[in-house]
């Protein structure tokens, strides 16, 4: 799903039952903060300069605060999926978000490959 809800959680299940519907067997998302991915900084390597861009000038911390999915909806996206015979997983990006996927029964991880070396992450 990524940022593709739009900060809406009825577009987000809408976009569950869209995948059901499509026939898919598993919905996946991401569980991270804009805290946890970087630091509040906007300038330098950490502001996007890029002109060809769709986000030239937003810094990252922003851009993450846009695109993550917030943790209240985990249960409600990862329900509606399982009502709808999905697999619901997602791709943490720490040991916290492994830490709640955990309560919420998630059956699987995707490791994200940027994260393939953080080998507590990977061993969690």
């Amino acid at each position: 799903m990524s940022g593709n809800h739009n900060q809406s959680l009825e577009r987000a299940l809408a976009i569950v039952e869209a995948a059901a519907k499509a026939g898919a067997h598993a919905l996946k998302i991401q569980t991270y903060t804009a805290d946890t991915m970087t630091i509040d900084v906007d300038e330098g390597a950490f502001r996007i300069a890029d002109p060809g861009s769709l986000w030239q000038g937003k810094s990252l911390h922003r851009l993450y605060q846009e695109a993550y999915t917030p943790w209240e909806w985990h249960a409600p996206i990862f329900a509606r999926a399982r009502e709808l015979g999905m697999i619901a997983f997602s791709t943490p990006f720490d040991e916290t978000a492994v830490d709640f996927l955990e309560s919420l029964g998630a059956q699987c991880y995707k490791i994200a490959s940027f994260e393939n070396t953080d080998l507590p992450l990977v061993r969690r």
